[in-house]
C-alpha cells in the first residue's frame, strides 16, 4: 500500500497536452475520461487498475505520447504508436472482445495499457507484487519499474527509449 497522499498529482507535467479533440498531427495529446469509464472498465475486469495507471486515467485520461520535451533523437518516433489505451480498450483486450485481439492471445494477468507499435502492447500485472511495473508481453523484459516512470521517460528523455534497449 502506498504512503503517498491521494491528493498528490503524479502527472502534472502532462496537463498542457490534454485537449478536447484529438489533433490531426502526430504529436502528443490526451483526452480526459469520465470517472465512470474507469469504474466500468474495472467492473468488467473484476479488479482495479494498478495505482499509477489509475492515477493516469483520473488525472490525464488516455491518448498518445509521440513528441516529448526534447527533440526526438532520430526518425524512429514516426513509426511508434505510443498510445496509452482507454480503460475500456484494456478491458476488451483482456476479455478477448476487442475488434482486433492480440495474436497470440494475452496470458492470464496481462493487462495491456500501452501500445508501443500497432498491436505491440506493453503490459502490467495487477496481481503481482509489483503491479505498476511495465513489461513486454509474456513479461519477457521489464520496460520500466513503474507506469509513471515509463511515461516520464517518454516525455522527458526519449519517446522511443524502449526501442534503444537491448532486449
Amino acid at each position: 500500500m502506498s504512503t503517498q497522499p491521494s491528493s498528490v498529482r503524479l502527472y502534472d507535467d502532462l496537463r498542457p497536452y490534454v485537449v478536447d479533440l484529438a489533433p490531426s498531427d502526430k504529436g502528443t495529446w490526451f483526452r480526459k475520461l469520465e470517472h465512470r469509464a474507469i469504474l466500468e472498465a474495472e467492473a468488467r475486469l473484476g479488479y482495479t487498475f494498478p495505482r499509477e495507471v489509475r492515477a493516469f486515467y483520473e488525472e490525464i485520461g488516455f491518448g498518445v505520447l509521440r513528441r516529448g520535451v526534447n527533440e526526438p533523437k532520430d526518425d524512429q518516433w514516426r513509426s511508434v504508436a505510443n498510445r496509452i489505451l482507454h480503460p475500456m480498450t484494456v478491458a476488451a483486450l483482456v476479455q478477448g472482445e476487442a475488434e482486433i485481439n492480440p495474436d497470440p492471445p494475452l496470458r492470464t494477468n496481462e493487462w495491456p495499457v500501452f501500445e508501443a507499435r500497432e498491436h505491440d502492447y506493453f503490459v502490467v500485472d495487477p496481481f503481482s507484487g509489483e503491479p505498476n511495473t511495465v513489461y513486454t508481453r509474456y513479461q519477457i523484459d521489464r520496460v520500466a519499474g513503474g507506469f509513471r516512470e515509463m511515461i516520464l521517460r517518454l516525455l522527458n528523455d526519449d519517446v522511443t527509449f524502449y526501442l534503444r534497449r537491448r532486449w
